[in-house]
């Protein structure tokens, strides 16, 4: 009952949360027009989740009017197709993750390289907008891809990848983590974009704000879809009792780029079942990134860097790899320390022409209960050429590297060309 009384105070406090530091502008205008927008993407097509001001700031052209209503709702997104030669027989065919470069002796079926054409990353959105009558904005957003991993090759089923509201400055729904920095994400062609990554999309309750001009804060509730917890023959499975707590700080800086520092608290738990008494542990990590634009062709940097204790399950690279702790031979759980580190340059070499490079590693210091034919440490490297032929046509080749090291100290090298053809609409 406790509990029950305490959430209610949480969701009560919330309701009124979003008129607190409320700048909106008064009246029912949204921009409608079309700005003068790069031919690609900096961010890879990838929606801002914006709220408050910085919704009713953001241009929303190609929209219509919801007639009866002060809405308006847009349909977008992108059909994308992917040539993929493998030379190490990488065991995604899809996509290059990190833990799927072969590594000889592992324990997986060897296989050599191949050829794959598919259309996975194509999605669309359908995005509706609104202002009340006081000026407080709403939003509605709803994405899907067809990256349904489970499925066969010749069943790409829809996959959702984004559902949230927005009322005012409060956020609820399904989307990017308030610890995930879309600034500092790398432009590829392949879809895990070099995974070495802080941050996922995820149910979330989140409120955010603006201190002045330049900085903003957020906090947040979210679920931790991927705890990560090696159980080492006990039975039993994670299971949760308390979301992941996170908070943020943004800077603009003076070329539109921006500054990233990110803190999250969570609960590691196991749930021993019938066999002996459930176990849990704190986690934490803290992440500092960013981008920064420089010269007048808007090419720019970005960085990445995290740190944390049992902060693995928030490392895209290690997802599904029971990362974050392991249990020892009593049957107590113990976290184990993770961090990443990532950079890379974006040269406009033409309004048509980009070229990206992109570096990402991450690293674990594992609990000697670990096993030692999981992976310890990784990294990727990407080089892309894209070129924008047609005003919604991007089109381009990328060279990776990868390598993956396991606890043992083997390890593996893996290579892949990728050529794409992009329409965004």
């Amino acid at each position: 009952m406790k509990k029950l009384t305490i959430l209610l105070a949480v969701l009560g406090t919330c309701s009124i949360l979003p008129v607190l530091g409320q700048d909106w502008h008064a009246g029912d205008t949204l921009k409608t027009t079309v700005p003068e927008a790069d031919r690609i993407s900096d961010f890879r097509e990838n929606m801002i989740d914006w709220t408050g001001q910085d919704l009713i700031d953001a241009n929303f052209p190609n929209s219509w009017p919801l007639f009866g209503s002060r809405a308006r709702m847009a349909i977008g997104g992108y059909v994308k197709l992917d040539y993929i030669q493998d030379f190490s027989g990488g065991y995604d065919r899809y996509q290059y993750e990190i833990q799927n470069v072969p590594v000889p002796g592992d324990g997986r079926v060897p296989q050599s390289g191949y050829m794959n054409l598919h259309a996975r990353e194509s999605r669309f959105n359908i995005d509706v907008r609104s202002i009340t009558e006081t000026g407080m904005p709403l939003r509605i957003f709803i994405e899907l891809d067809f990256y349904n991993i489970n499925d066969p090759e010749f069943n790409q089923t829809p996959r959702l990848r984004h559902i949230y509201g927005v009322v005012g400055r409060l956020l609820i729904g399904r989307t990017w983590g308030t610890h995930s920095d879309l600034f500092a994400v790398p432009t590829t062609i392949d879809f895990a974009a070099g995974d070495a990554l802080t941050g996922t999309r995820r149910a979330q309750v989140r409120f955010e704000d603006k201190i002045n001009q330049k900085l903003n804060y957020a906090f947040a509730l979210e679920m931790l879809e991927y705890p990560g917890i090696d159980g080492n023959n006990f039975p039993g499975k994670a299971s949760l009792s308390l979301p992941l707590a996170v908070g943020r700080i943004t800077k603009l800086t003076s070329k539109k780029g921006r500054l990233f520092f990110g803190l999250s608290a969570f609960q590691l738990r196991y749930d021993r079942q019938s066999t002996g008494p459930n176990t849990s542990t704190l986690g934490w990590g803290a992440s500092f990134s960013g981008r920064e634009y420089f010269s007048s062709k808007r090419h720019y940097f970005r960085w990445m860097a995290s740190y944390g204790n049992g902060w693995g399950s928030n490392i895209v690279a290690t997802l599904g790899t029971t990362a974050s702790a392991v249990l020892n031979p009593q049957g107590k759980i113990e976290a184990m320390p993770a961090w990443n580190l990532g950079t890379g340059v974006a040269l406009n070499l033409s309004p048509v022409l980009v070229s990206n490079f992109n570096t990402n590693w991450f690293g674990l210091n594992p609990s000697e209960y670990r096993s030692e034919d999981k992976i310890k440490l990784g990294g990727s490297g990407h080089l892309n050429l894209i070129w924008s032929p047609l005003k919604a046509l991007n089109t381009g080749g990328e060279f990776m590297v990868l390598y993956r090291e396991n606890g043992d100290g083997s390890s593996g090298v893996g290579t892949r060309l990728q050529f794409m053809v992009k329409y965004i609409f």
